[in-house]
């Protein structure tokens, strides 16, 4: 580990004098330069441009506790600046090292009750990082905060879900910033739990007239609530609204650093993409063995239930999904396929109780100490479910008790549920984020896994705690199963919002993208659009192909095969691909893409030479030509290209597909044509 203090600088400032000139910060590469300065109210303000395009203009930056007001009055004393390069290994990932190069100040203020305020600043060359650190002892108690995001243009194309403080379910708007109104919201999500006025949730991401792409979030979410932003049409701006169910936001003891607020920052779309400065805001891993984390692919007895083929609850009028033979039948398809874990819902006492599980006692139907050793005979771990149903007091007294039973039964992972809404509480507000974060914790004293359902959303905290290998917080795939499912564009949009935020759990893999299966006739209710003969009539918005290309596509070190094992053995060649496609990769390029249109991603293997691509588009077909100039020179490959047919589409012939081998070189172009609603997947490897 290189760790290069390159310089520290101090400027000195007497106290109560106005900084008259703004501090200039620049990135390493120059291309991004920030300002800071005092106005003549005592308000601190930044800016930030691009390659000298104003992306965002001066923007007010304060806190509120209860003790004191600190937007205002505040005096400039000493302003530190310093720098800073280094590389880390992550314990998986889109890259086997990550490179942390930044400028940084760090702004001392004197409060009008001459207590101490700090603004840090860090500039990497791919975005702005800002947060405040409260000095002192004993304790605050935040009640507001107000940093603020005063974009350069109203028409900045925007890709944005509304502000919730409870749900990130909801679909993509693509409008203008000026479009983000009440009315729109209507557009993103009709469900009362968003929030009343103009408002998103993070990530959002925003195109400049230039071409310059911004995706502003937050990083290292620890102690506080999650953040919204509130938009002001007037000014153009975008305002921090943090979640609480009353007045008070945070309690927190000093001294005390909030979130980084963090604006990434690139000339294309892919830079947003391949861009790690969430994962660099966050403090190292404190883990000190990390050999028993493991990126694989697995398959669930899952997807059956939300096709209403089976039930969780054990007497639920349809057969019951998690038994031991039918649970067996998933471990044997992980088996001879090479999948390492088998999720398995349902199994577990509290169904049909509504919201008072038992996460240590199975249903009579499941034997989970002879599915345990059936697994691991087969070189198979079990993951476990624990869905609260947003009981999250019944889970916070038995999570203890849950962890050590499955870790005394040989489980090692676990997925956690919070649908609904939680008594008292906010999926996004300070308490849930303790909540969330203790179960990572608590999980790795037991060497689990933990993958997060109804989240909030992921702020890099994986890098600290690399269990927590992957997380919801989007519209995933089972919403194709029980409503009109996602948009066309919907997943051509997740990689620049959703995505960057965090490994992203989507679950794809449906290769029967129109089920033809029956539904179960006692099971069907109104919430499933089924005919006189209880035929589905929906059906997975996109082809096989593009099914395939999200495992590339969409990052995350666990990817499950999400359909029913008999619907793989009918397209064998495709499966062949989730097969050999890894989780975990050495490096990561975005070969072509443009927001919420098509992605093509290119990632290379973190255990061998060989790359993997993967390419998808949103409802209108389209070819894409790419270069190949990513491979060693004057090496020989074999591209395996699985696309689709010539008469593919997501409405036509979506189960149509081709797969083709040919010899490439670095010196080749490939063009490769994606239906609509489509994609293609590719593995290139050494010959």
């Amino acid at each position: 580990m290189k760790n290069l203090l390159l310089s520290i600088v101090a400027l000195l400032m007497v106290c109560g004098v106005s900084a008259k000139r703004p501090i200039t910060l620049s990135s390493p590469n120059e291309q991004l330069k920030a300002t800071f300065h005092i106005d003549k109210k005592g308000t601190p303000r930044y800016t930030l441009s691009f390659n000298d395009e104003e992306i965002i203009k001066a923007s007010p930056l304060g806190i509120v506790t209860t003790e004191e007001d600190m937007r205002s009055g505040l005096r400039l004393c000493e302003v530190t600046h310093f720098a800073e390069d280094n590389t880390w290994e992550p314990v998986w990932g889109q890259y086997a090292t990550i490179r942390d190069n930044y400028n940084a100040m760090s702004a001392e203020l004197m409060t009008k009750r001459d207590n101490v305020l700090y603004i840090d600043m860090r500039l990497y060359d791919d975005g702005l990082a800002i947060r405040y650190r409260l000095d002192g002892k004993g304790e605050a108690t935040i009640i507001d905060e107000t940093t603020s995001f005063t974009l350069g243009s109203d028409a900045y194309n925007t890709y944005w879900i509304a502000g919730s403080y409870d749900d990130d379910e909801f679909g993509y708007v693509n409008t203008t910033l000026s479009g983000i109104t009440r009315e729109n919201m209507e557009l993103s999500s009709s469900s009362e739990r968003k929030l009343p006025y103009p408002a998103v949730n993070t990530p959002v991401t925003m195109v400049t007239e230039r071409g310059t792409h911004i995706s502003i979030h937050e990083a290292a979410l620890w102690h506080y609530p999650a953040m919204s932003l509130r938009y002001d049409a007037k000014s153009n701006t975008l305002t921090s609204d943090l979640a609480s169910v009353g007045k008070v936001k945070s309690e927190v003891t000093l001294p005390f650093a909030t979130p980084w607020r963090v604006v990434i920052v690139g000339n294309r779309a892919g830079a947003l993409i391949e861009s790690s400065l969430i994962l660099n805001l966050n403090e190292p891993c404190r883990l000190e063995d990390t050999s028993w984390i493991k990126p694989m692919k697995y398959v669930g007895v899952w997807w059956e239930m939300h096709l209403k083929r089976s039930t969780w609850d054990m007497d639920g009028g349809a057969p019951h999904c998690a038994t031991t033979e039918n649970v067996c039948r998933y471990i044997d398809f992980a088996a001879e396929n090479g999948f390492g874990g088998v999720l398995v819902e349902g199994w577990n006492e509290g169904w049909g109780r509504g919201e008072r599980f038992d996460y240590c006692q199975p249903y009579p139907d499941f034997d989970i100490d002879y599915i345990t050793a059936y697994a691991r005979e087969r070189g198979v771990m079990l993951i476990g479910h624990h869905e609260t149903y947003a009981n999250v007091e019944n889970y916070e007294a038995q999570m203890s008790d849950a962890y050590a039973y499955y870790a005394s039964k040989g489980v090692g992972s676990v997925k956690t549920g919070y649908v609904g809404n939680i008594a008292n509480r906010l999926h996004n507000s300070r308490d849930m984020v303790d909540h969330y974060n203790r179960t990572v914790m608590e999980a790795a004293e037991h060497r689990l896994t933990v993958d997060i359902h109804e989240p909030v959303h992921p702020t890099g905290i994986c890098r600290t705690y690399p269990n927590l290998v992957s997380a919801e917080g989007m519209r995933g795939q089972e919403w194709q199963a029980w409503n009109s499912g996602n948009s066309i564009s919907h997943n051509t949009i997740l990689p620049f919002t959703r995505n960057v935020a965090g490994a992203m759990d989507f679950t794809p893999g449906i290769f029967d993208v129109r089920y033809h299966n029956t539904v179960n006739k006692a099971a069907a209710n109104e919430e499933y659009r089924v005919d006189e003969n209880y035929n589905y009539t929906y059906f997975v918005n996109s082809t096989l192909a593009h099914q395939l290309a999200l495992y590339v596509v969409f990052y995350s070190p666990i990817q499950m095969v999400a359909d029913l094992p008999e619907n793989y053995a009918e397209h064998p060649k495709a499966l062949t691909f989730i097969r050999e496609v890894p989780v975990d990769w050495y490096t990561t390029k975005v070969l072509d893409a443009e927001v919420g249109d098509y992605v093509v991603v290119a990632r290379r293997d973190k255990h061998s030479n060989s790359w993997y691509v993967g390419g998808i588009t949103d409802g209108t077909a389209r070819e894409v030509s790419l270069s190949l100039d990513f491979l060693d020179k004057g090496c020989n490959y074999k591209a395996t290209i699985y696309r689709d047919s010539e008469r593919a589409a997501w409405n036509t012939y979506p189960t149509d597909y081709v797969v083709e081998s040919k010899s490439v070189t670095a010196n080749d172009t490939l063009t490769v044509r994606m239906g609509a609603g489509g994609g293609f997947a590719m593995t290139i490897s050494k010959e």
